[in-house]
């Protein structure tokens, strides 16, 4: 009976010590900022702006806190315009690739606005989170979250939060 008494506690101390640190998340911050990106239409699709299948492709110059070039970001924005429970919408899918010196960070995510108050792909200044599914060089396995958000002169700030 002691004997199964003290392996009971030895099994709880056990899981005490060893639970918290195995469950409490840990990440990496990392926050670059990108140049205004240059935006170009999906040159096959006659579709207007903000309307299903309407495809944005970007690319934009990365920087660090010291405004050194660090890399590129490349993408595209897909929007889905469309209805659920009588309300319109419009998504956004977004895919993005964040190629740096160290390698790459791969973003997936979407937007949503009401269609009647969806801002144009260029002025949408909300923050955008989306997650990241993975990486390569020194982010091989990344995994996390991303915020974007537009500043008022055009640039972005793209803020990190990589799980250890």
């Amino acid at each position: 009976m002691i004997i199964k008494t003290i392996a009971a506690t030895l099994v709880a101390l056990a899981f005490l010590l060893v639970a918290p640190g195995a469950n409490a998340a840990e990440f990496e911050k990392l926050t670059v900022f990108q140049d205004a990106p240059v935006l170009v239409d999906d040159a096959d699709a006659d579709l207007e702006a903000n309307k299903t299948g309407h495809v944005l492709f970007f690319a934009g110059v990365l920087r660090n806190a010291k405004d050194r070039k660090i890399g590129e970001v490349i993408g595209q924005i897909t929007t889905f315009d469309v209805t659920i429970d009588g309300v319109a919408e419009e998504d956004r899918f977004r895919e993005l690739v964040f190629n740096m010196k160290k390698g790459q960070i791969v973003v997936l995510g979407a937007s949503q606005y009401l269609a009647s108050e969806a801002p144009a792909f260029a002025n949408d200044n909300a923050a955008a989170t989306a997650v990241i599914v993975g990486g390569t060089g020194d982010y091989v396995g990344a995994r996390g979250t991303v915020t974007t958000k537009q500043k008022s002169d055009g640039t972005y700030r793209h803020t990190f939060r990589i799980m250890e």
